[in-house]
């Protein structure tokens, strides 16, 4: 059997690298002939399947960290030597290591360098506490079968940072549905549509979305007045962003739509002309992938492997988290969507779903086997 333990819900309609990451998972197991169960936190009331079972409610950690302690309590004995438990986070694992030491194989995903998320919410005081947590996740590391690292920058950091054991770890990208994309053939952005910005993320210290409120501002200090800002998502950074959108210059231009279904993501894109990232640490940003899927140009800061995909001039810009040279990158796509140069993605156009989950199941496969 395999198992999948994520903090998140597959059957969630969410926006977001780690639920369309989880939901790809289980479109790939649901073909793969492979015996799978999600080990998940429900985020939704309206759906269920009888491969998913959820142990905690809301996207809390803790929470969900407790309800892997019960969920291997409950199954300890049933487990067997040829499964397979996939965790998303390292402490996830701790239930597996105490309660069933001797049953199956582990992977680890890494989709982020662990402690980004600590340091955004406590600061300075993250650091004494960052160290407790290294202590146990060392360990934790030593103890899996397989790494997994969904971009190669992570790899290296986490190598650096955590544990040379990364350095044998596989870089295997995050999931990324196109079918969305490929259903209705997208079109590029029309001339009108070169100063229509849009965010697309989760309102938190990592996706750093008062950066793209500056640049919208660093563009209206230059002159350039008909630039709007649209942003898609929610999360525990809404006040303060509320707040800071309530003293910017620019507040008439910005549109807040709060979280945004999935299934509605190639319309919100097609109403849009340039795509901003604003993150102050990445993976694998799904949103990069969908905007190059809808033919809208990205301006991202330099993290995870956005430029793996980013061809730089033609499909987008990468740039330094600085407003000022976000903004600059801002004039430099309105010109490409003004000028009609915008064009597919030579190297997203290589690559589907199946080919980002298919090194994915033969992981499994392998493991399975030995």
């Amino acid at each position: 059997m395999i198992y999948v333990f994520y903090n998140n819900d597959p059957l969630a309609a969410d926006q977001g690298g780690g639920a369309e990451h989880f939901r790809a998972l289980h479109r790939a197991l649901l073909v793969s002939g492979l015996p799978f169960r999600l080990v998940a936190a429900r985020l939704q009331d309206e759906r269920e399947a009888p491969q998913v079972e959820y142990v905690s409610r809301g996207a809390g950690f803790l929470r969900f960290w407790l309800g892997c302690w019960r969920w291997f309590w409950k199954n300890r004995h049933h487990l067997r030597e040829d499964d397979v438990f996939h965790f998303h986070r390292n402490y996830a694992a701790w239930p597996k290591y105490v309660l069933a030491p001797r049953r199956g194989r582990v992977v680890l995903t890494y989709h982020v360098v662990t402690g980004q998320v600590l340091a955004g919410a406590l600061g300075p005081l993250a650091r004494p506490v960052r160290r407790v947590m290294l202590f146990f996740e060392r360990r934790a590391v030593r103890r899996a079968d397989v790494l997994v690292c969904v971009s190669e920058r992570i790899r290296e950091e986490l190598a650096r940072t955590v544990d040379p054991a990364f350095a044998r770890a596989l870089v295997l990208p995050a999931g990324f549905d196109d079918s969305l994309f490929r259903a209705r053939p997208p079109r590029p952005p029309a001339p009108q549509q070169a100063q229509r910005l849009l965010f697309v993320g989760r309102i938190s210290h990592v996706k750093n979305v008062p950066l793209a409120v500056a640049v919208l501002e660093e563009l209206y200090r230059r002159g350039h007045t008909g630039f709007t800002l649209t942003i898609a998502g929610q999360g525990e950074g809404a006040r303060d962003l509320l707040r800071r959108i309530d003293r910017s210059p620019a507040r008439t231009a910005i549109r807040w739509l709060g979280r945004v279904p999935h299934d509605r993501m190639p319309e919100l894109y097609a109403a849009h002309g340039i795509v901003l990232v604003t993150s102050r640490a990445e993976a694998s940003p799904t949103v990069v992938k969908e905007a190059l899927a809808a033919l809208r140009p990205v301006v991202t800061t330099d993290v995870g492997d956005v430029r793996l995909w980013v061809e730089e001039g033609e499909t987008g810009f990468v740039r330094p988290a600085e407003a000022g040279a976000l903004a600059d990158a801002v004039l430099e796509a309105a010109r490409l969507v003004r000028e009609g140069r915008i064009r597919p993605s030579r190297k997203l156009a290589a690559l589907g779903e199946r080919d980002f989950m298919a090194p994915v199941l033969e992981l499994y496969r392998g493991l399975r086997a030995s």
